[in-house]
């Protein structure tokens, strides 16, 4: 997906026409839609996008644009609760960090909406919480592909500022009215303790996400490598084990969220 400089331009012309559309009386989901379309432009035919509205309880999704996905998959005010099996958006909203499913068909957290994904033709899907000025949860963001894979670098970059603006037409469209919430699903959501300097790593999961630390660390060396690499073949080389590191990563820290969601439940 192009994520470059001709997005940037495209999204900032797209920010200077939403006060006038909401003066107009333009629905959110109007000028939602004209976001997306400019996203999906320019991602070709793979790409398919969706942006869903947190509840002011901050335990349930609905659709609140998805200009290109088939009503026989998601319409506007369809809604789910958020959770880790729900699917990547739903798991998004719930850890309060982006999801990255590389693979839907072997995903847990597509579990009870994997196969309806699959059926029409989603094979990855990538999605990230869109935040007030507050940071409170509002909403998700998500890109939805027909072939597996994980985003690139450039790739997370251009998807952070595509939700930085549609967090803009979402506050625009709220106005005055909007009062910050502090972001309640955050706090009941199961938290990951990391080993502090001066204590003895006992938990295998402790154990296990230092090491991740680690690993996350060593994946910017790589990259700084890269940059520095004598040969266009070595600069791929180490950018790709770079990304495969952090696929790696995300995979095993949302499996140790899973235990400890289970966990914590019992």
């Amino acid at each position: 997906m192009p994520f470059a400089a001709a997005l940037r331009e495209s999204l900032q012309e797209r920010g200077r026409e939403i006060p006038a559309e909401f003066e107009r009386g333009d629905s959110l989901e109007d000028v939602l839609n004209r976001h997306l379309r400019t996203v999906e432009q320019m991602g070709g035919d793979d790409v398919s996008t969706c942006i869903l509205l947190l509840s002011p309880d901050g335990k349930r999704l609905s659709v609140g644009a998805a200009p290109t996905l088939p009503a026989s998959y998601c319409r506007p005010g369809d809604s789910f609760e958020i959770g880790l099996s729900h699917g990547s958006c739903a798991a998004a909203a719930y850890l309060g960090r982006p999801v990255y499913s590389v693979d839907i068909e072997t995903d847990p957290i597509w579990a009870d909406f994997g196969e309806v994904a699959l059926q029409h033709g989603y094979r990855s899907c990538w999605s990230t919480p869109i935040r007030n000025p507050n940071g409170a949860i509002v909403g998700t963001f998500a890109i939805l592909h027909r072939t597996v894979g994980m985003p690139t670098h450039e790739e997370i970059e251009a998807i952070e500022m595509i939700t930085g603006h549609v967090a803009e037409a979402i506050m625009w469209s709220r106005g005055s009215e909007f009062i910050a919430r502090p972001d309640r699903h955050q706090s009941d959501a199961p938290k990951l303790k990391l080993v502090s300097n001066n204590q003895e790593a006992c938990d295998p999961a402790t154990q296990l996400v230092t090491l991740v630390e680690n690993l996350h660390s060593k994946a910017a060396d790589l990259d700084r490598c890269a940059n520095r690499a004598e040969s266009d073949a070595d600069a791929h080389a180490l950018k790709k084990t770079a990304e495969l590191s952090r696929m790696l990563i995300a995979n095993i820290m949302l499996q140790i969220e899973l235990i400890s969601s289970r966990n914590s439940a019992r």
